[in-house]
């Protein structure tokens, strides 16, 4: 059975008392469903979803939503409903709220009977709307999503960064501001830190401790949404930005070394010319 969003419930486990989720709302009578999976900031303060005694207003027709603490959020809804009402309720509980707002959808169809399958088409078919079969689904296209935005992050800190390779290929010298560039590698690395310490996108979910009969289940879905693959590929990458992040300090250290060099050699030769200057005169 699915709880009322007046129940907040929430995963067993967490970051200093920050539930990894919240579950909000009721799953929809309708037998064809659509999963939404956005990331709409850095991070959600799900403790204070949880604890706030005003409570978020009631959510007729939004359908089930699924608020994760690393800042994504995916709602499961009919067809034909949206969940804007859902995000601008979040609104209050963004930390860092996302610039740009990925979005993945599929389609989710409880079948009744049979077993958990994935179309050939990509939609997700389930046996039925049990609560722990629909957190499994959230929180694959939870990981999905976050992936894809922070892939779209390392492709335009590869492109950032070209224009410096580029230069220190050519002339051994970076003439681009490495400043910026510093900056867009450190987003990147904020990134990292993201998907292997909170996402864990690569990590069995708890929900399959309790629930052994899904791992089929998780691994058609895993597979589906190749999150092992696309996370070691990102992992990948972010060695090479660190790499590359590293080459930059080094840079910036030498041209620091080097100007301090020359600002030693022309304080001796300022003193030099003083006391010439001195004897002159005497």
């Amino acid at each position: 059975m699915i709880a009322s969003a007046d129940e907040f419930p929430t995963s067993s486990s967490g970051y200093l008392g920050h539930p990894d989720f919240v579950m909000l709302g009721a799953l929809p009578a309708s037998g064809r469903l659509v999963a939404g999976a956005r990331v709409l900031a850095g991070r959600i303060d799900t403790r204070a979803l949880v604890e706030d005694n005003r409570r978020l207003p009631p959510w007729a027709g939004e359908g089930l939503t699924f608020v994760f603490r690393y800042g994504a959020v995916v709602s499961i809804t009919g067809p034909d409903e949206t969940p804007g009402r859902i995000d601008a309720a979040l609104a209050r509980y963004l930390r860092d709220p996302a610039g740009m707002i990925e979005v993945e959808t599929a389609e989710i169809s409880l079948t009744r009977h049979g077993t958990d399958r994935i179309g050939e088409e990509g939609q997700i078919l389930l046996a039925d709307g049990d609560e722990a079969r629909l957190t499994l689904v959230a929180i694959v296209l939870a990981r999905s999503v976050v992936l894809s935005r922070d892939e779209v992050l390392v492709s335009q800190a590869f492109d950032r960064i070209a224009p410096l390779v580029s230069d220190l290929r050519e002339t051994g010298r970076t003439r681009a501001p490495v400043r910026q560039a510093m900056q867009l590698v450190g987003e990147v690395l904020a990134a990292r830190h993201r998907v292997m310490a909170k996402v864990q996108a690569d990590e069995r979910p708890d929900v399959l401790w309790d629930n052994p009969e899904l791992d089929r289940l998780y691994a058609r879905l895993e597979a589906e949404h190749e999150l092992d693959d696309r996370a070691e590929v990102l992992e990948r990458k972010f060695v090479a930005l660190g790499d590359f992040a590293e080459v930059l300090l080094n840079i910036i250290q030498d041209k620091r070394a080097f100007r301090l060099e020359l600002a030693i050699i022309a304080l001796i030769a300022f003193e030099i010319v003083l006391a010439l200057f001195n004897m002159h005169w005497r």
